[in-house]
């Protein structure tokens, strides 16, 4: 670039002369000032709710109602089982029940009948001690009968699987013909009526948060929209062992078609602290040093001073070393001026 220069003109010979005026440059004031600094970490939408839901009885599934990602009602059959075996089982049990019965009704008549043939000395006592002993075990036969028919009608039951609340089915481990276990876990359930967003704080920043604390999440889906939310759950162990930690957001207003896995960021507010902040065009590279031309306010003259960066925020770097409050910083075009350089001032607004 040319250098501006000013014209003077001799009234008595008309020379003319050329002197080049000094750069003018775009000057900052560094200073400490009290500053509160958003973090910014990756997270997706999960269900507050989900569990595994399985069978309480074994059998061979012959009917999936659902697929994955299915939206149902409390209540509604999500699978079946073949029920033919537990409904037999529970037919024979009761037909045993019923002929038990009618042995404890006959054997309870015999007792009344030895009691009363015991009492007028007509049979002895070990005649009267079996009657009783028949009572008894008739009895317990037939509540021991009436226990396991009524568990053949429960299990009968539990070959249909139900939705325990309104939600999205987002697992499916078996399909239709397979011999599932009681207890195998058949589908993967979540709930509908509390959704969170689920970040991952690194250890750092982890103590920067406090469970309540407002936030904002911001999703993809939804473009450049931000939704408020607030800090619900913050984990007291580290993630797998990690230098991270497990943080929950509250979502305080939902966006309307939210569905599970939406990815997004957490934007969370660390503590306010002092801060140094200069814009990263005042960043320079000499001689592999990060480098700032600072301004000498009496002199005018520039200064390469040597600095260290702390965080990045947007259009921002935050000094950690290398500079005083007051001094005057060059935040434009200092890679196009050398180390004492006389310079024109333009204080920036």
């Amino acid at each position: 670039m040319m250098a501006a220069t000013v014209i003077f003109l001799s009234a008595c010979d008309n020379k003319v002369s050329e002197q080049p005026l000094d750069r003018l440059v775009e000057v900052i004031t560094f200073s400490h000032q009290p500053t509160v600094r958003v973090m910014d970490y990756p997270g997706q939408i999960q269900a507050r709710y989900q569990s595994e839901l399985a069978f309480q009885v074994e059998g061979r599934l012959i009917e999936r109602l659902v697929d994955m990602g299915d939206v149902v009602k409390k209540g509604a059959p999500i699978a079946m089982l073949d029920a033919k075996d537990y409904a037999l089982s529970s037919e024979s049990f009761f037909n045993q029940q019923k002929a038990a019965e009618a042995d404890f009704q006959r054997a309870e008549r015999d007792l009344v009948r030895a009691k009363d043939l015991h009492a007028k000395r007509f049979i002895g006592q070990s005649d009267l001690d079996k009657a009783v002993n028949f009572e008894r075990a008739s009895y317990a036969r037939l509540k021991g009968l009436k226990a396991e028919h009524a568990q053949r009608v429960n299990q009968r039951g539990y070959t249909q699987l139900l939705a325990p609340a309104d939600g999205i089915v987002i697992a499916l481990n078996a399909e239709v013909g397979d011999v599932v276990k009681a207890g195998f876990p058949m589908t993967t359930f979540a709930w509908n009526n509390d959704w969170e967003f689920v970040t991952s704080v690194a250890e750092t920043d982890v103590n920067q948060l406090t469970v309540g604390q407002p936030s904002m999440v911001k999703l993809w889906a939804y473009g450049d929209m931000q939704y408020p939310a607030s800090v619900r759950e913050i984990s007291p162990i580290s993630s797998n062992g990690g230098p991270s930690y497990t943080v929950k957001l509250k979502l305080t207003e939902q966006p309307d078609n939210l569905k599970l896995g939406m990815t997004g960021h957490a934007l969370l507010s660390k503590k306010e602290v002092n801060l140094g902040l200069l814009p990263t065009s005042a960043i320079i590279e000499l001689g592999g040093q990060t480098m700032v031309m600072t301004v000498d306010s009496t002199t005018s003259e520039t200064h390469a001073q040597m600095v260290t960066l702390g965080q990045f925020m947007g259009n921002e770097v935050s000094i950690v070393d290398g500079l005083s409050d007051g001094q005057w910083v060059v935040i434009a075009g200092a890679n196009k001026i050398t180390d004492r350089q006389p310079v024109r001032v333009l204080m920036h607004e």
